[in-house]
């Protein structure tokens, strides 16, 4: 008998370079983040699904919010990862990859095609396999089977599944959400950062990592609690300071769930 389960996918969208994040845009044709593996049952399986939630540039949902995302699905293979398919914010020149994918789908960003259309501040895609496929539309690429290698995963009964993906058209992960005051890391040691200019609840989720726009080091922790003009991490910050109205940037503005059965 047939079995589902839902199982998340949060990449980093930064890996340590906030270059490309920092009012700067992700052009069409580069990684927006490269394999991010999960855990899966071990074997076979088939995607029937695919959501994703998207941040809105600066919380705002507009036209310029909206592209296609090319995800990428690869294995394992002898024990080794796939290799990378390429820097963030630049071309997918990856080389070694090839024979670990096991599949790909196209999320469509044309409004009311593959994504919603109501919401004010976030984008959210939507692909499966009852959906519009004869158009490229929702559904084009589903369902997607694959045969994954169990020798990488520790977990019993779980193999490694690695998600890429590639963005079409150009656009950027500002928030808008900026310091509402400095911080001096050594003599602040606080958990918490006020924060000013944008409701972050449009923008950040409990377990984000978060960067300063001007800094390659992540603020310590992820955070865990999320309120209009207050965020709160996991640890306090002894290490990165914070100058009044810097942008805080997160790590993980795009969230993909996958609908799998088994």
């Amino acid at each position: 008998m047939a079995q589902f389960l839902t199982v998340d996918v949060i990449p980093d969208c930064i890996a340590g370079d906030v270059s490309d994040n920092n009012g700067g845009e992700i052009a069409g044709g580069d990684v927006i983040f490269s394999w991010t593996a999960v855990d899966v049952p071990v074997g076979s399986g088939m995607i029937q699904s695919v959501s994703a939630l998207v941040n809105a540039e600066d919380g705002a949902y507009g036209a310029g919010s909206l592209t296609d995302y090319e995800l990428l699905f690869a294995r394992s293979l002898r024990g080794d990862a796939p290799p990378s398919i390429g820097t963030i914010g630049g071309g997918a020149d990856g080389v070694g990859w090839q024979e670990h994918l096991v599949g790909a789908v196209r999320l469509e960003g044309t409004a009311g095609v593959g994504t919603l259309t109501g919401l004010d501040f976030n984008v959210v895609y939507t692909a499966a396999t009852t959906g519009n496929g004869g158009n490229g539309g929702r559904g084009g690429n589903l369902p997607l089977v694959y045969q994954l290698d169990h020798t990488v995963n520790s977990t019993p009964g779980f193999d490694k599944l690695y998600v890429a993906a590639i963005q079409v058209s150009g656009r950027n992960y500002g928030t808008g959400v900026q310091a509402d005051g400095a911080v001096t890391a050594a003599t602040a040691e606080s958990k918490t950062i006020t924060v000013k200019t944008v409701d972050a609840r449009k923008i950040f989720s409990v377990g984000d990592q978060v960067y300063v726009a001007d800094l390659d080091t992540p603020i310590p922790g992820t955070l865990t609690k999320v309120e209009a003009t207050t965020l709160t991490f996991s640890v306090a910050n002894t290490t990165v300071n914070i100058s009044n109205s810097d942008e805080l940037l997160t790590a993980n503005p795009i969230r993909i769930k996958l609908g799998i059965q088994i």
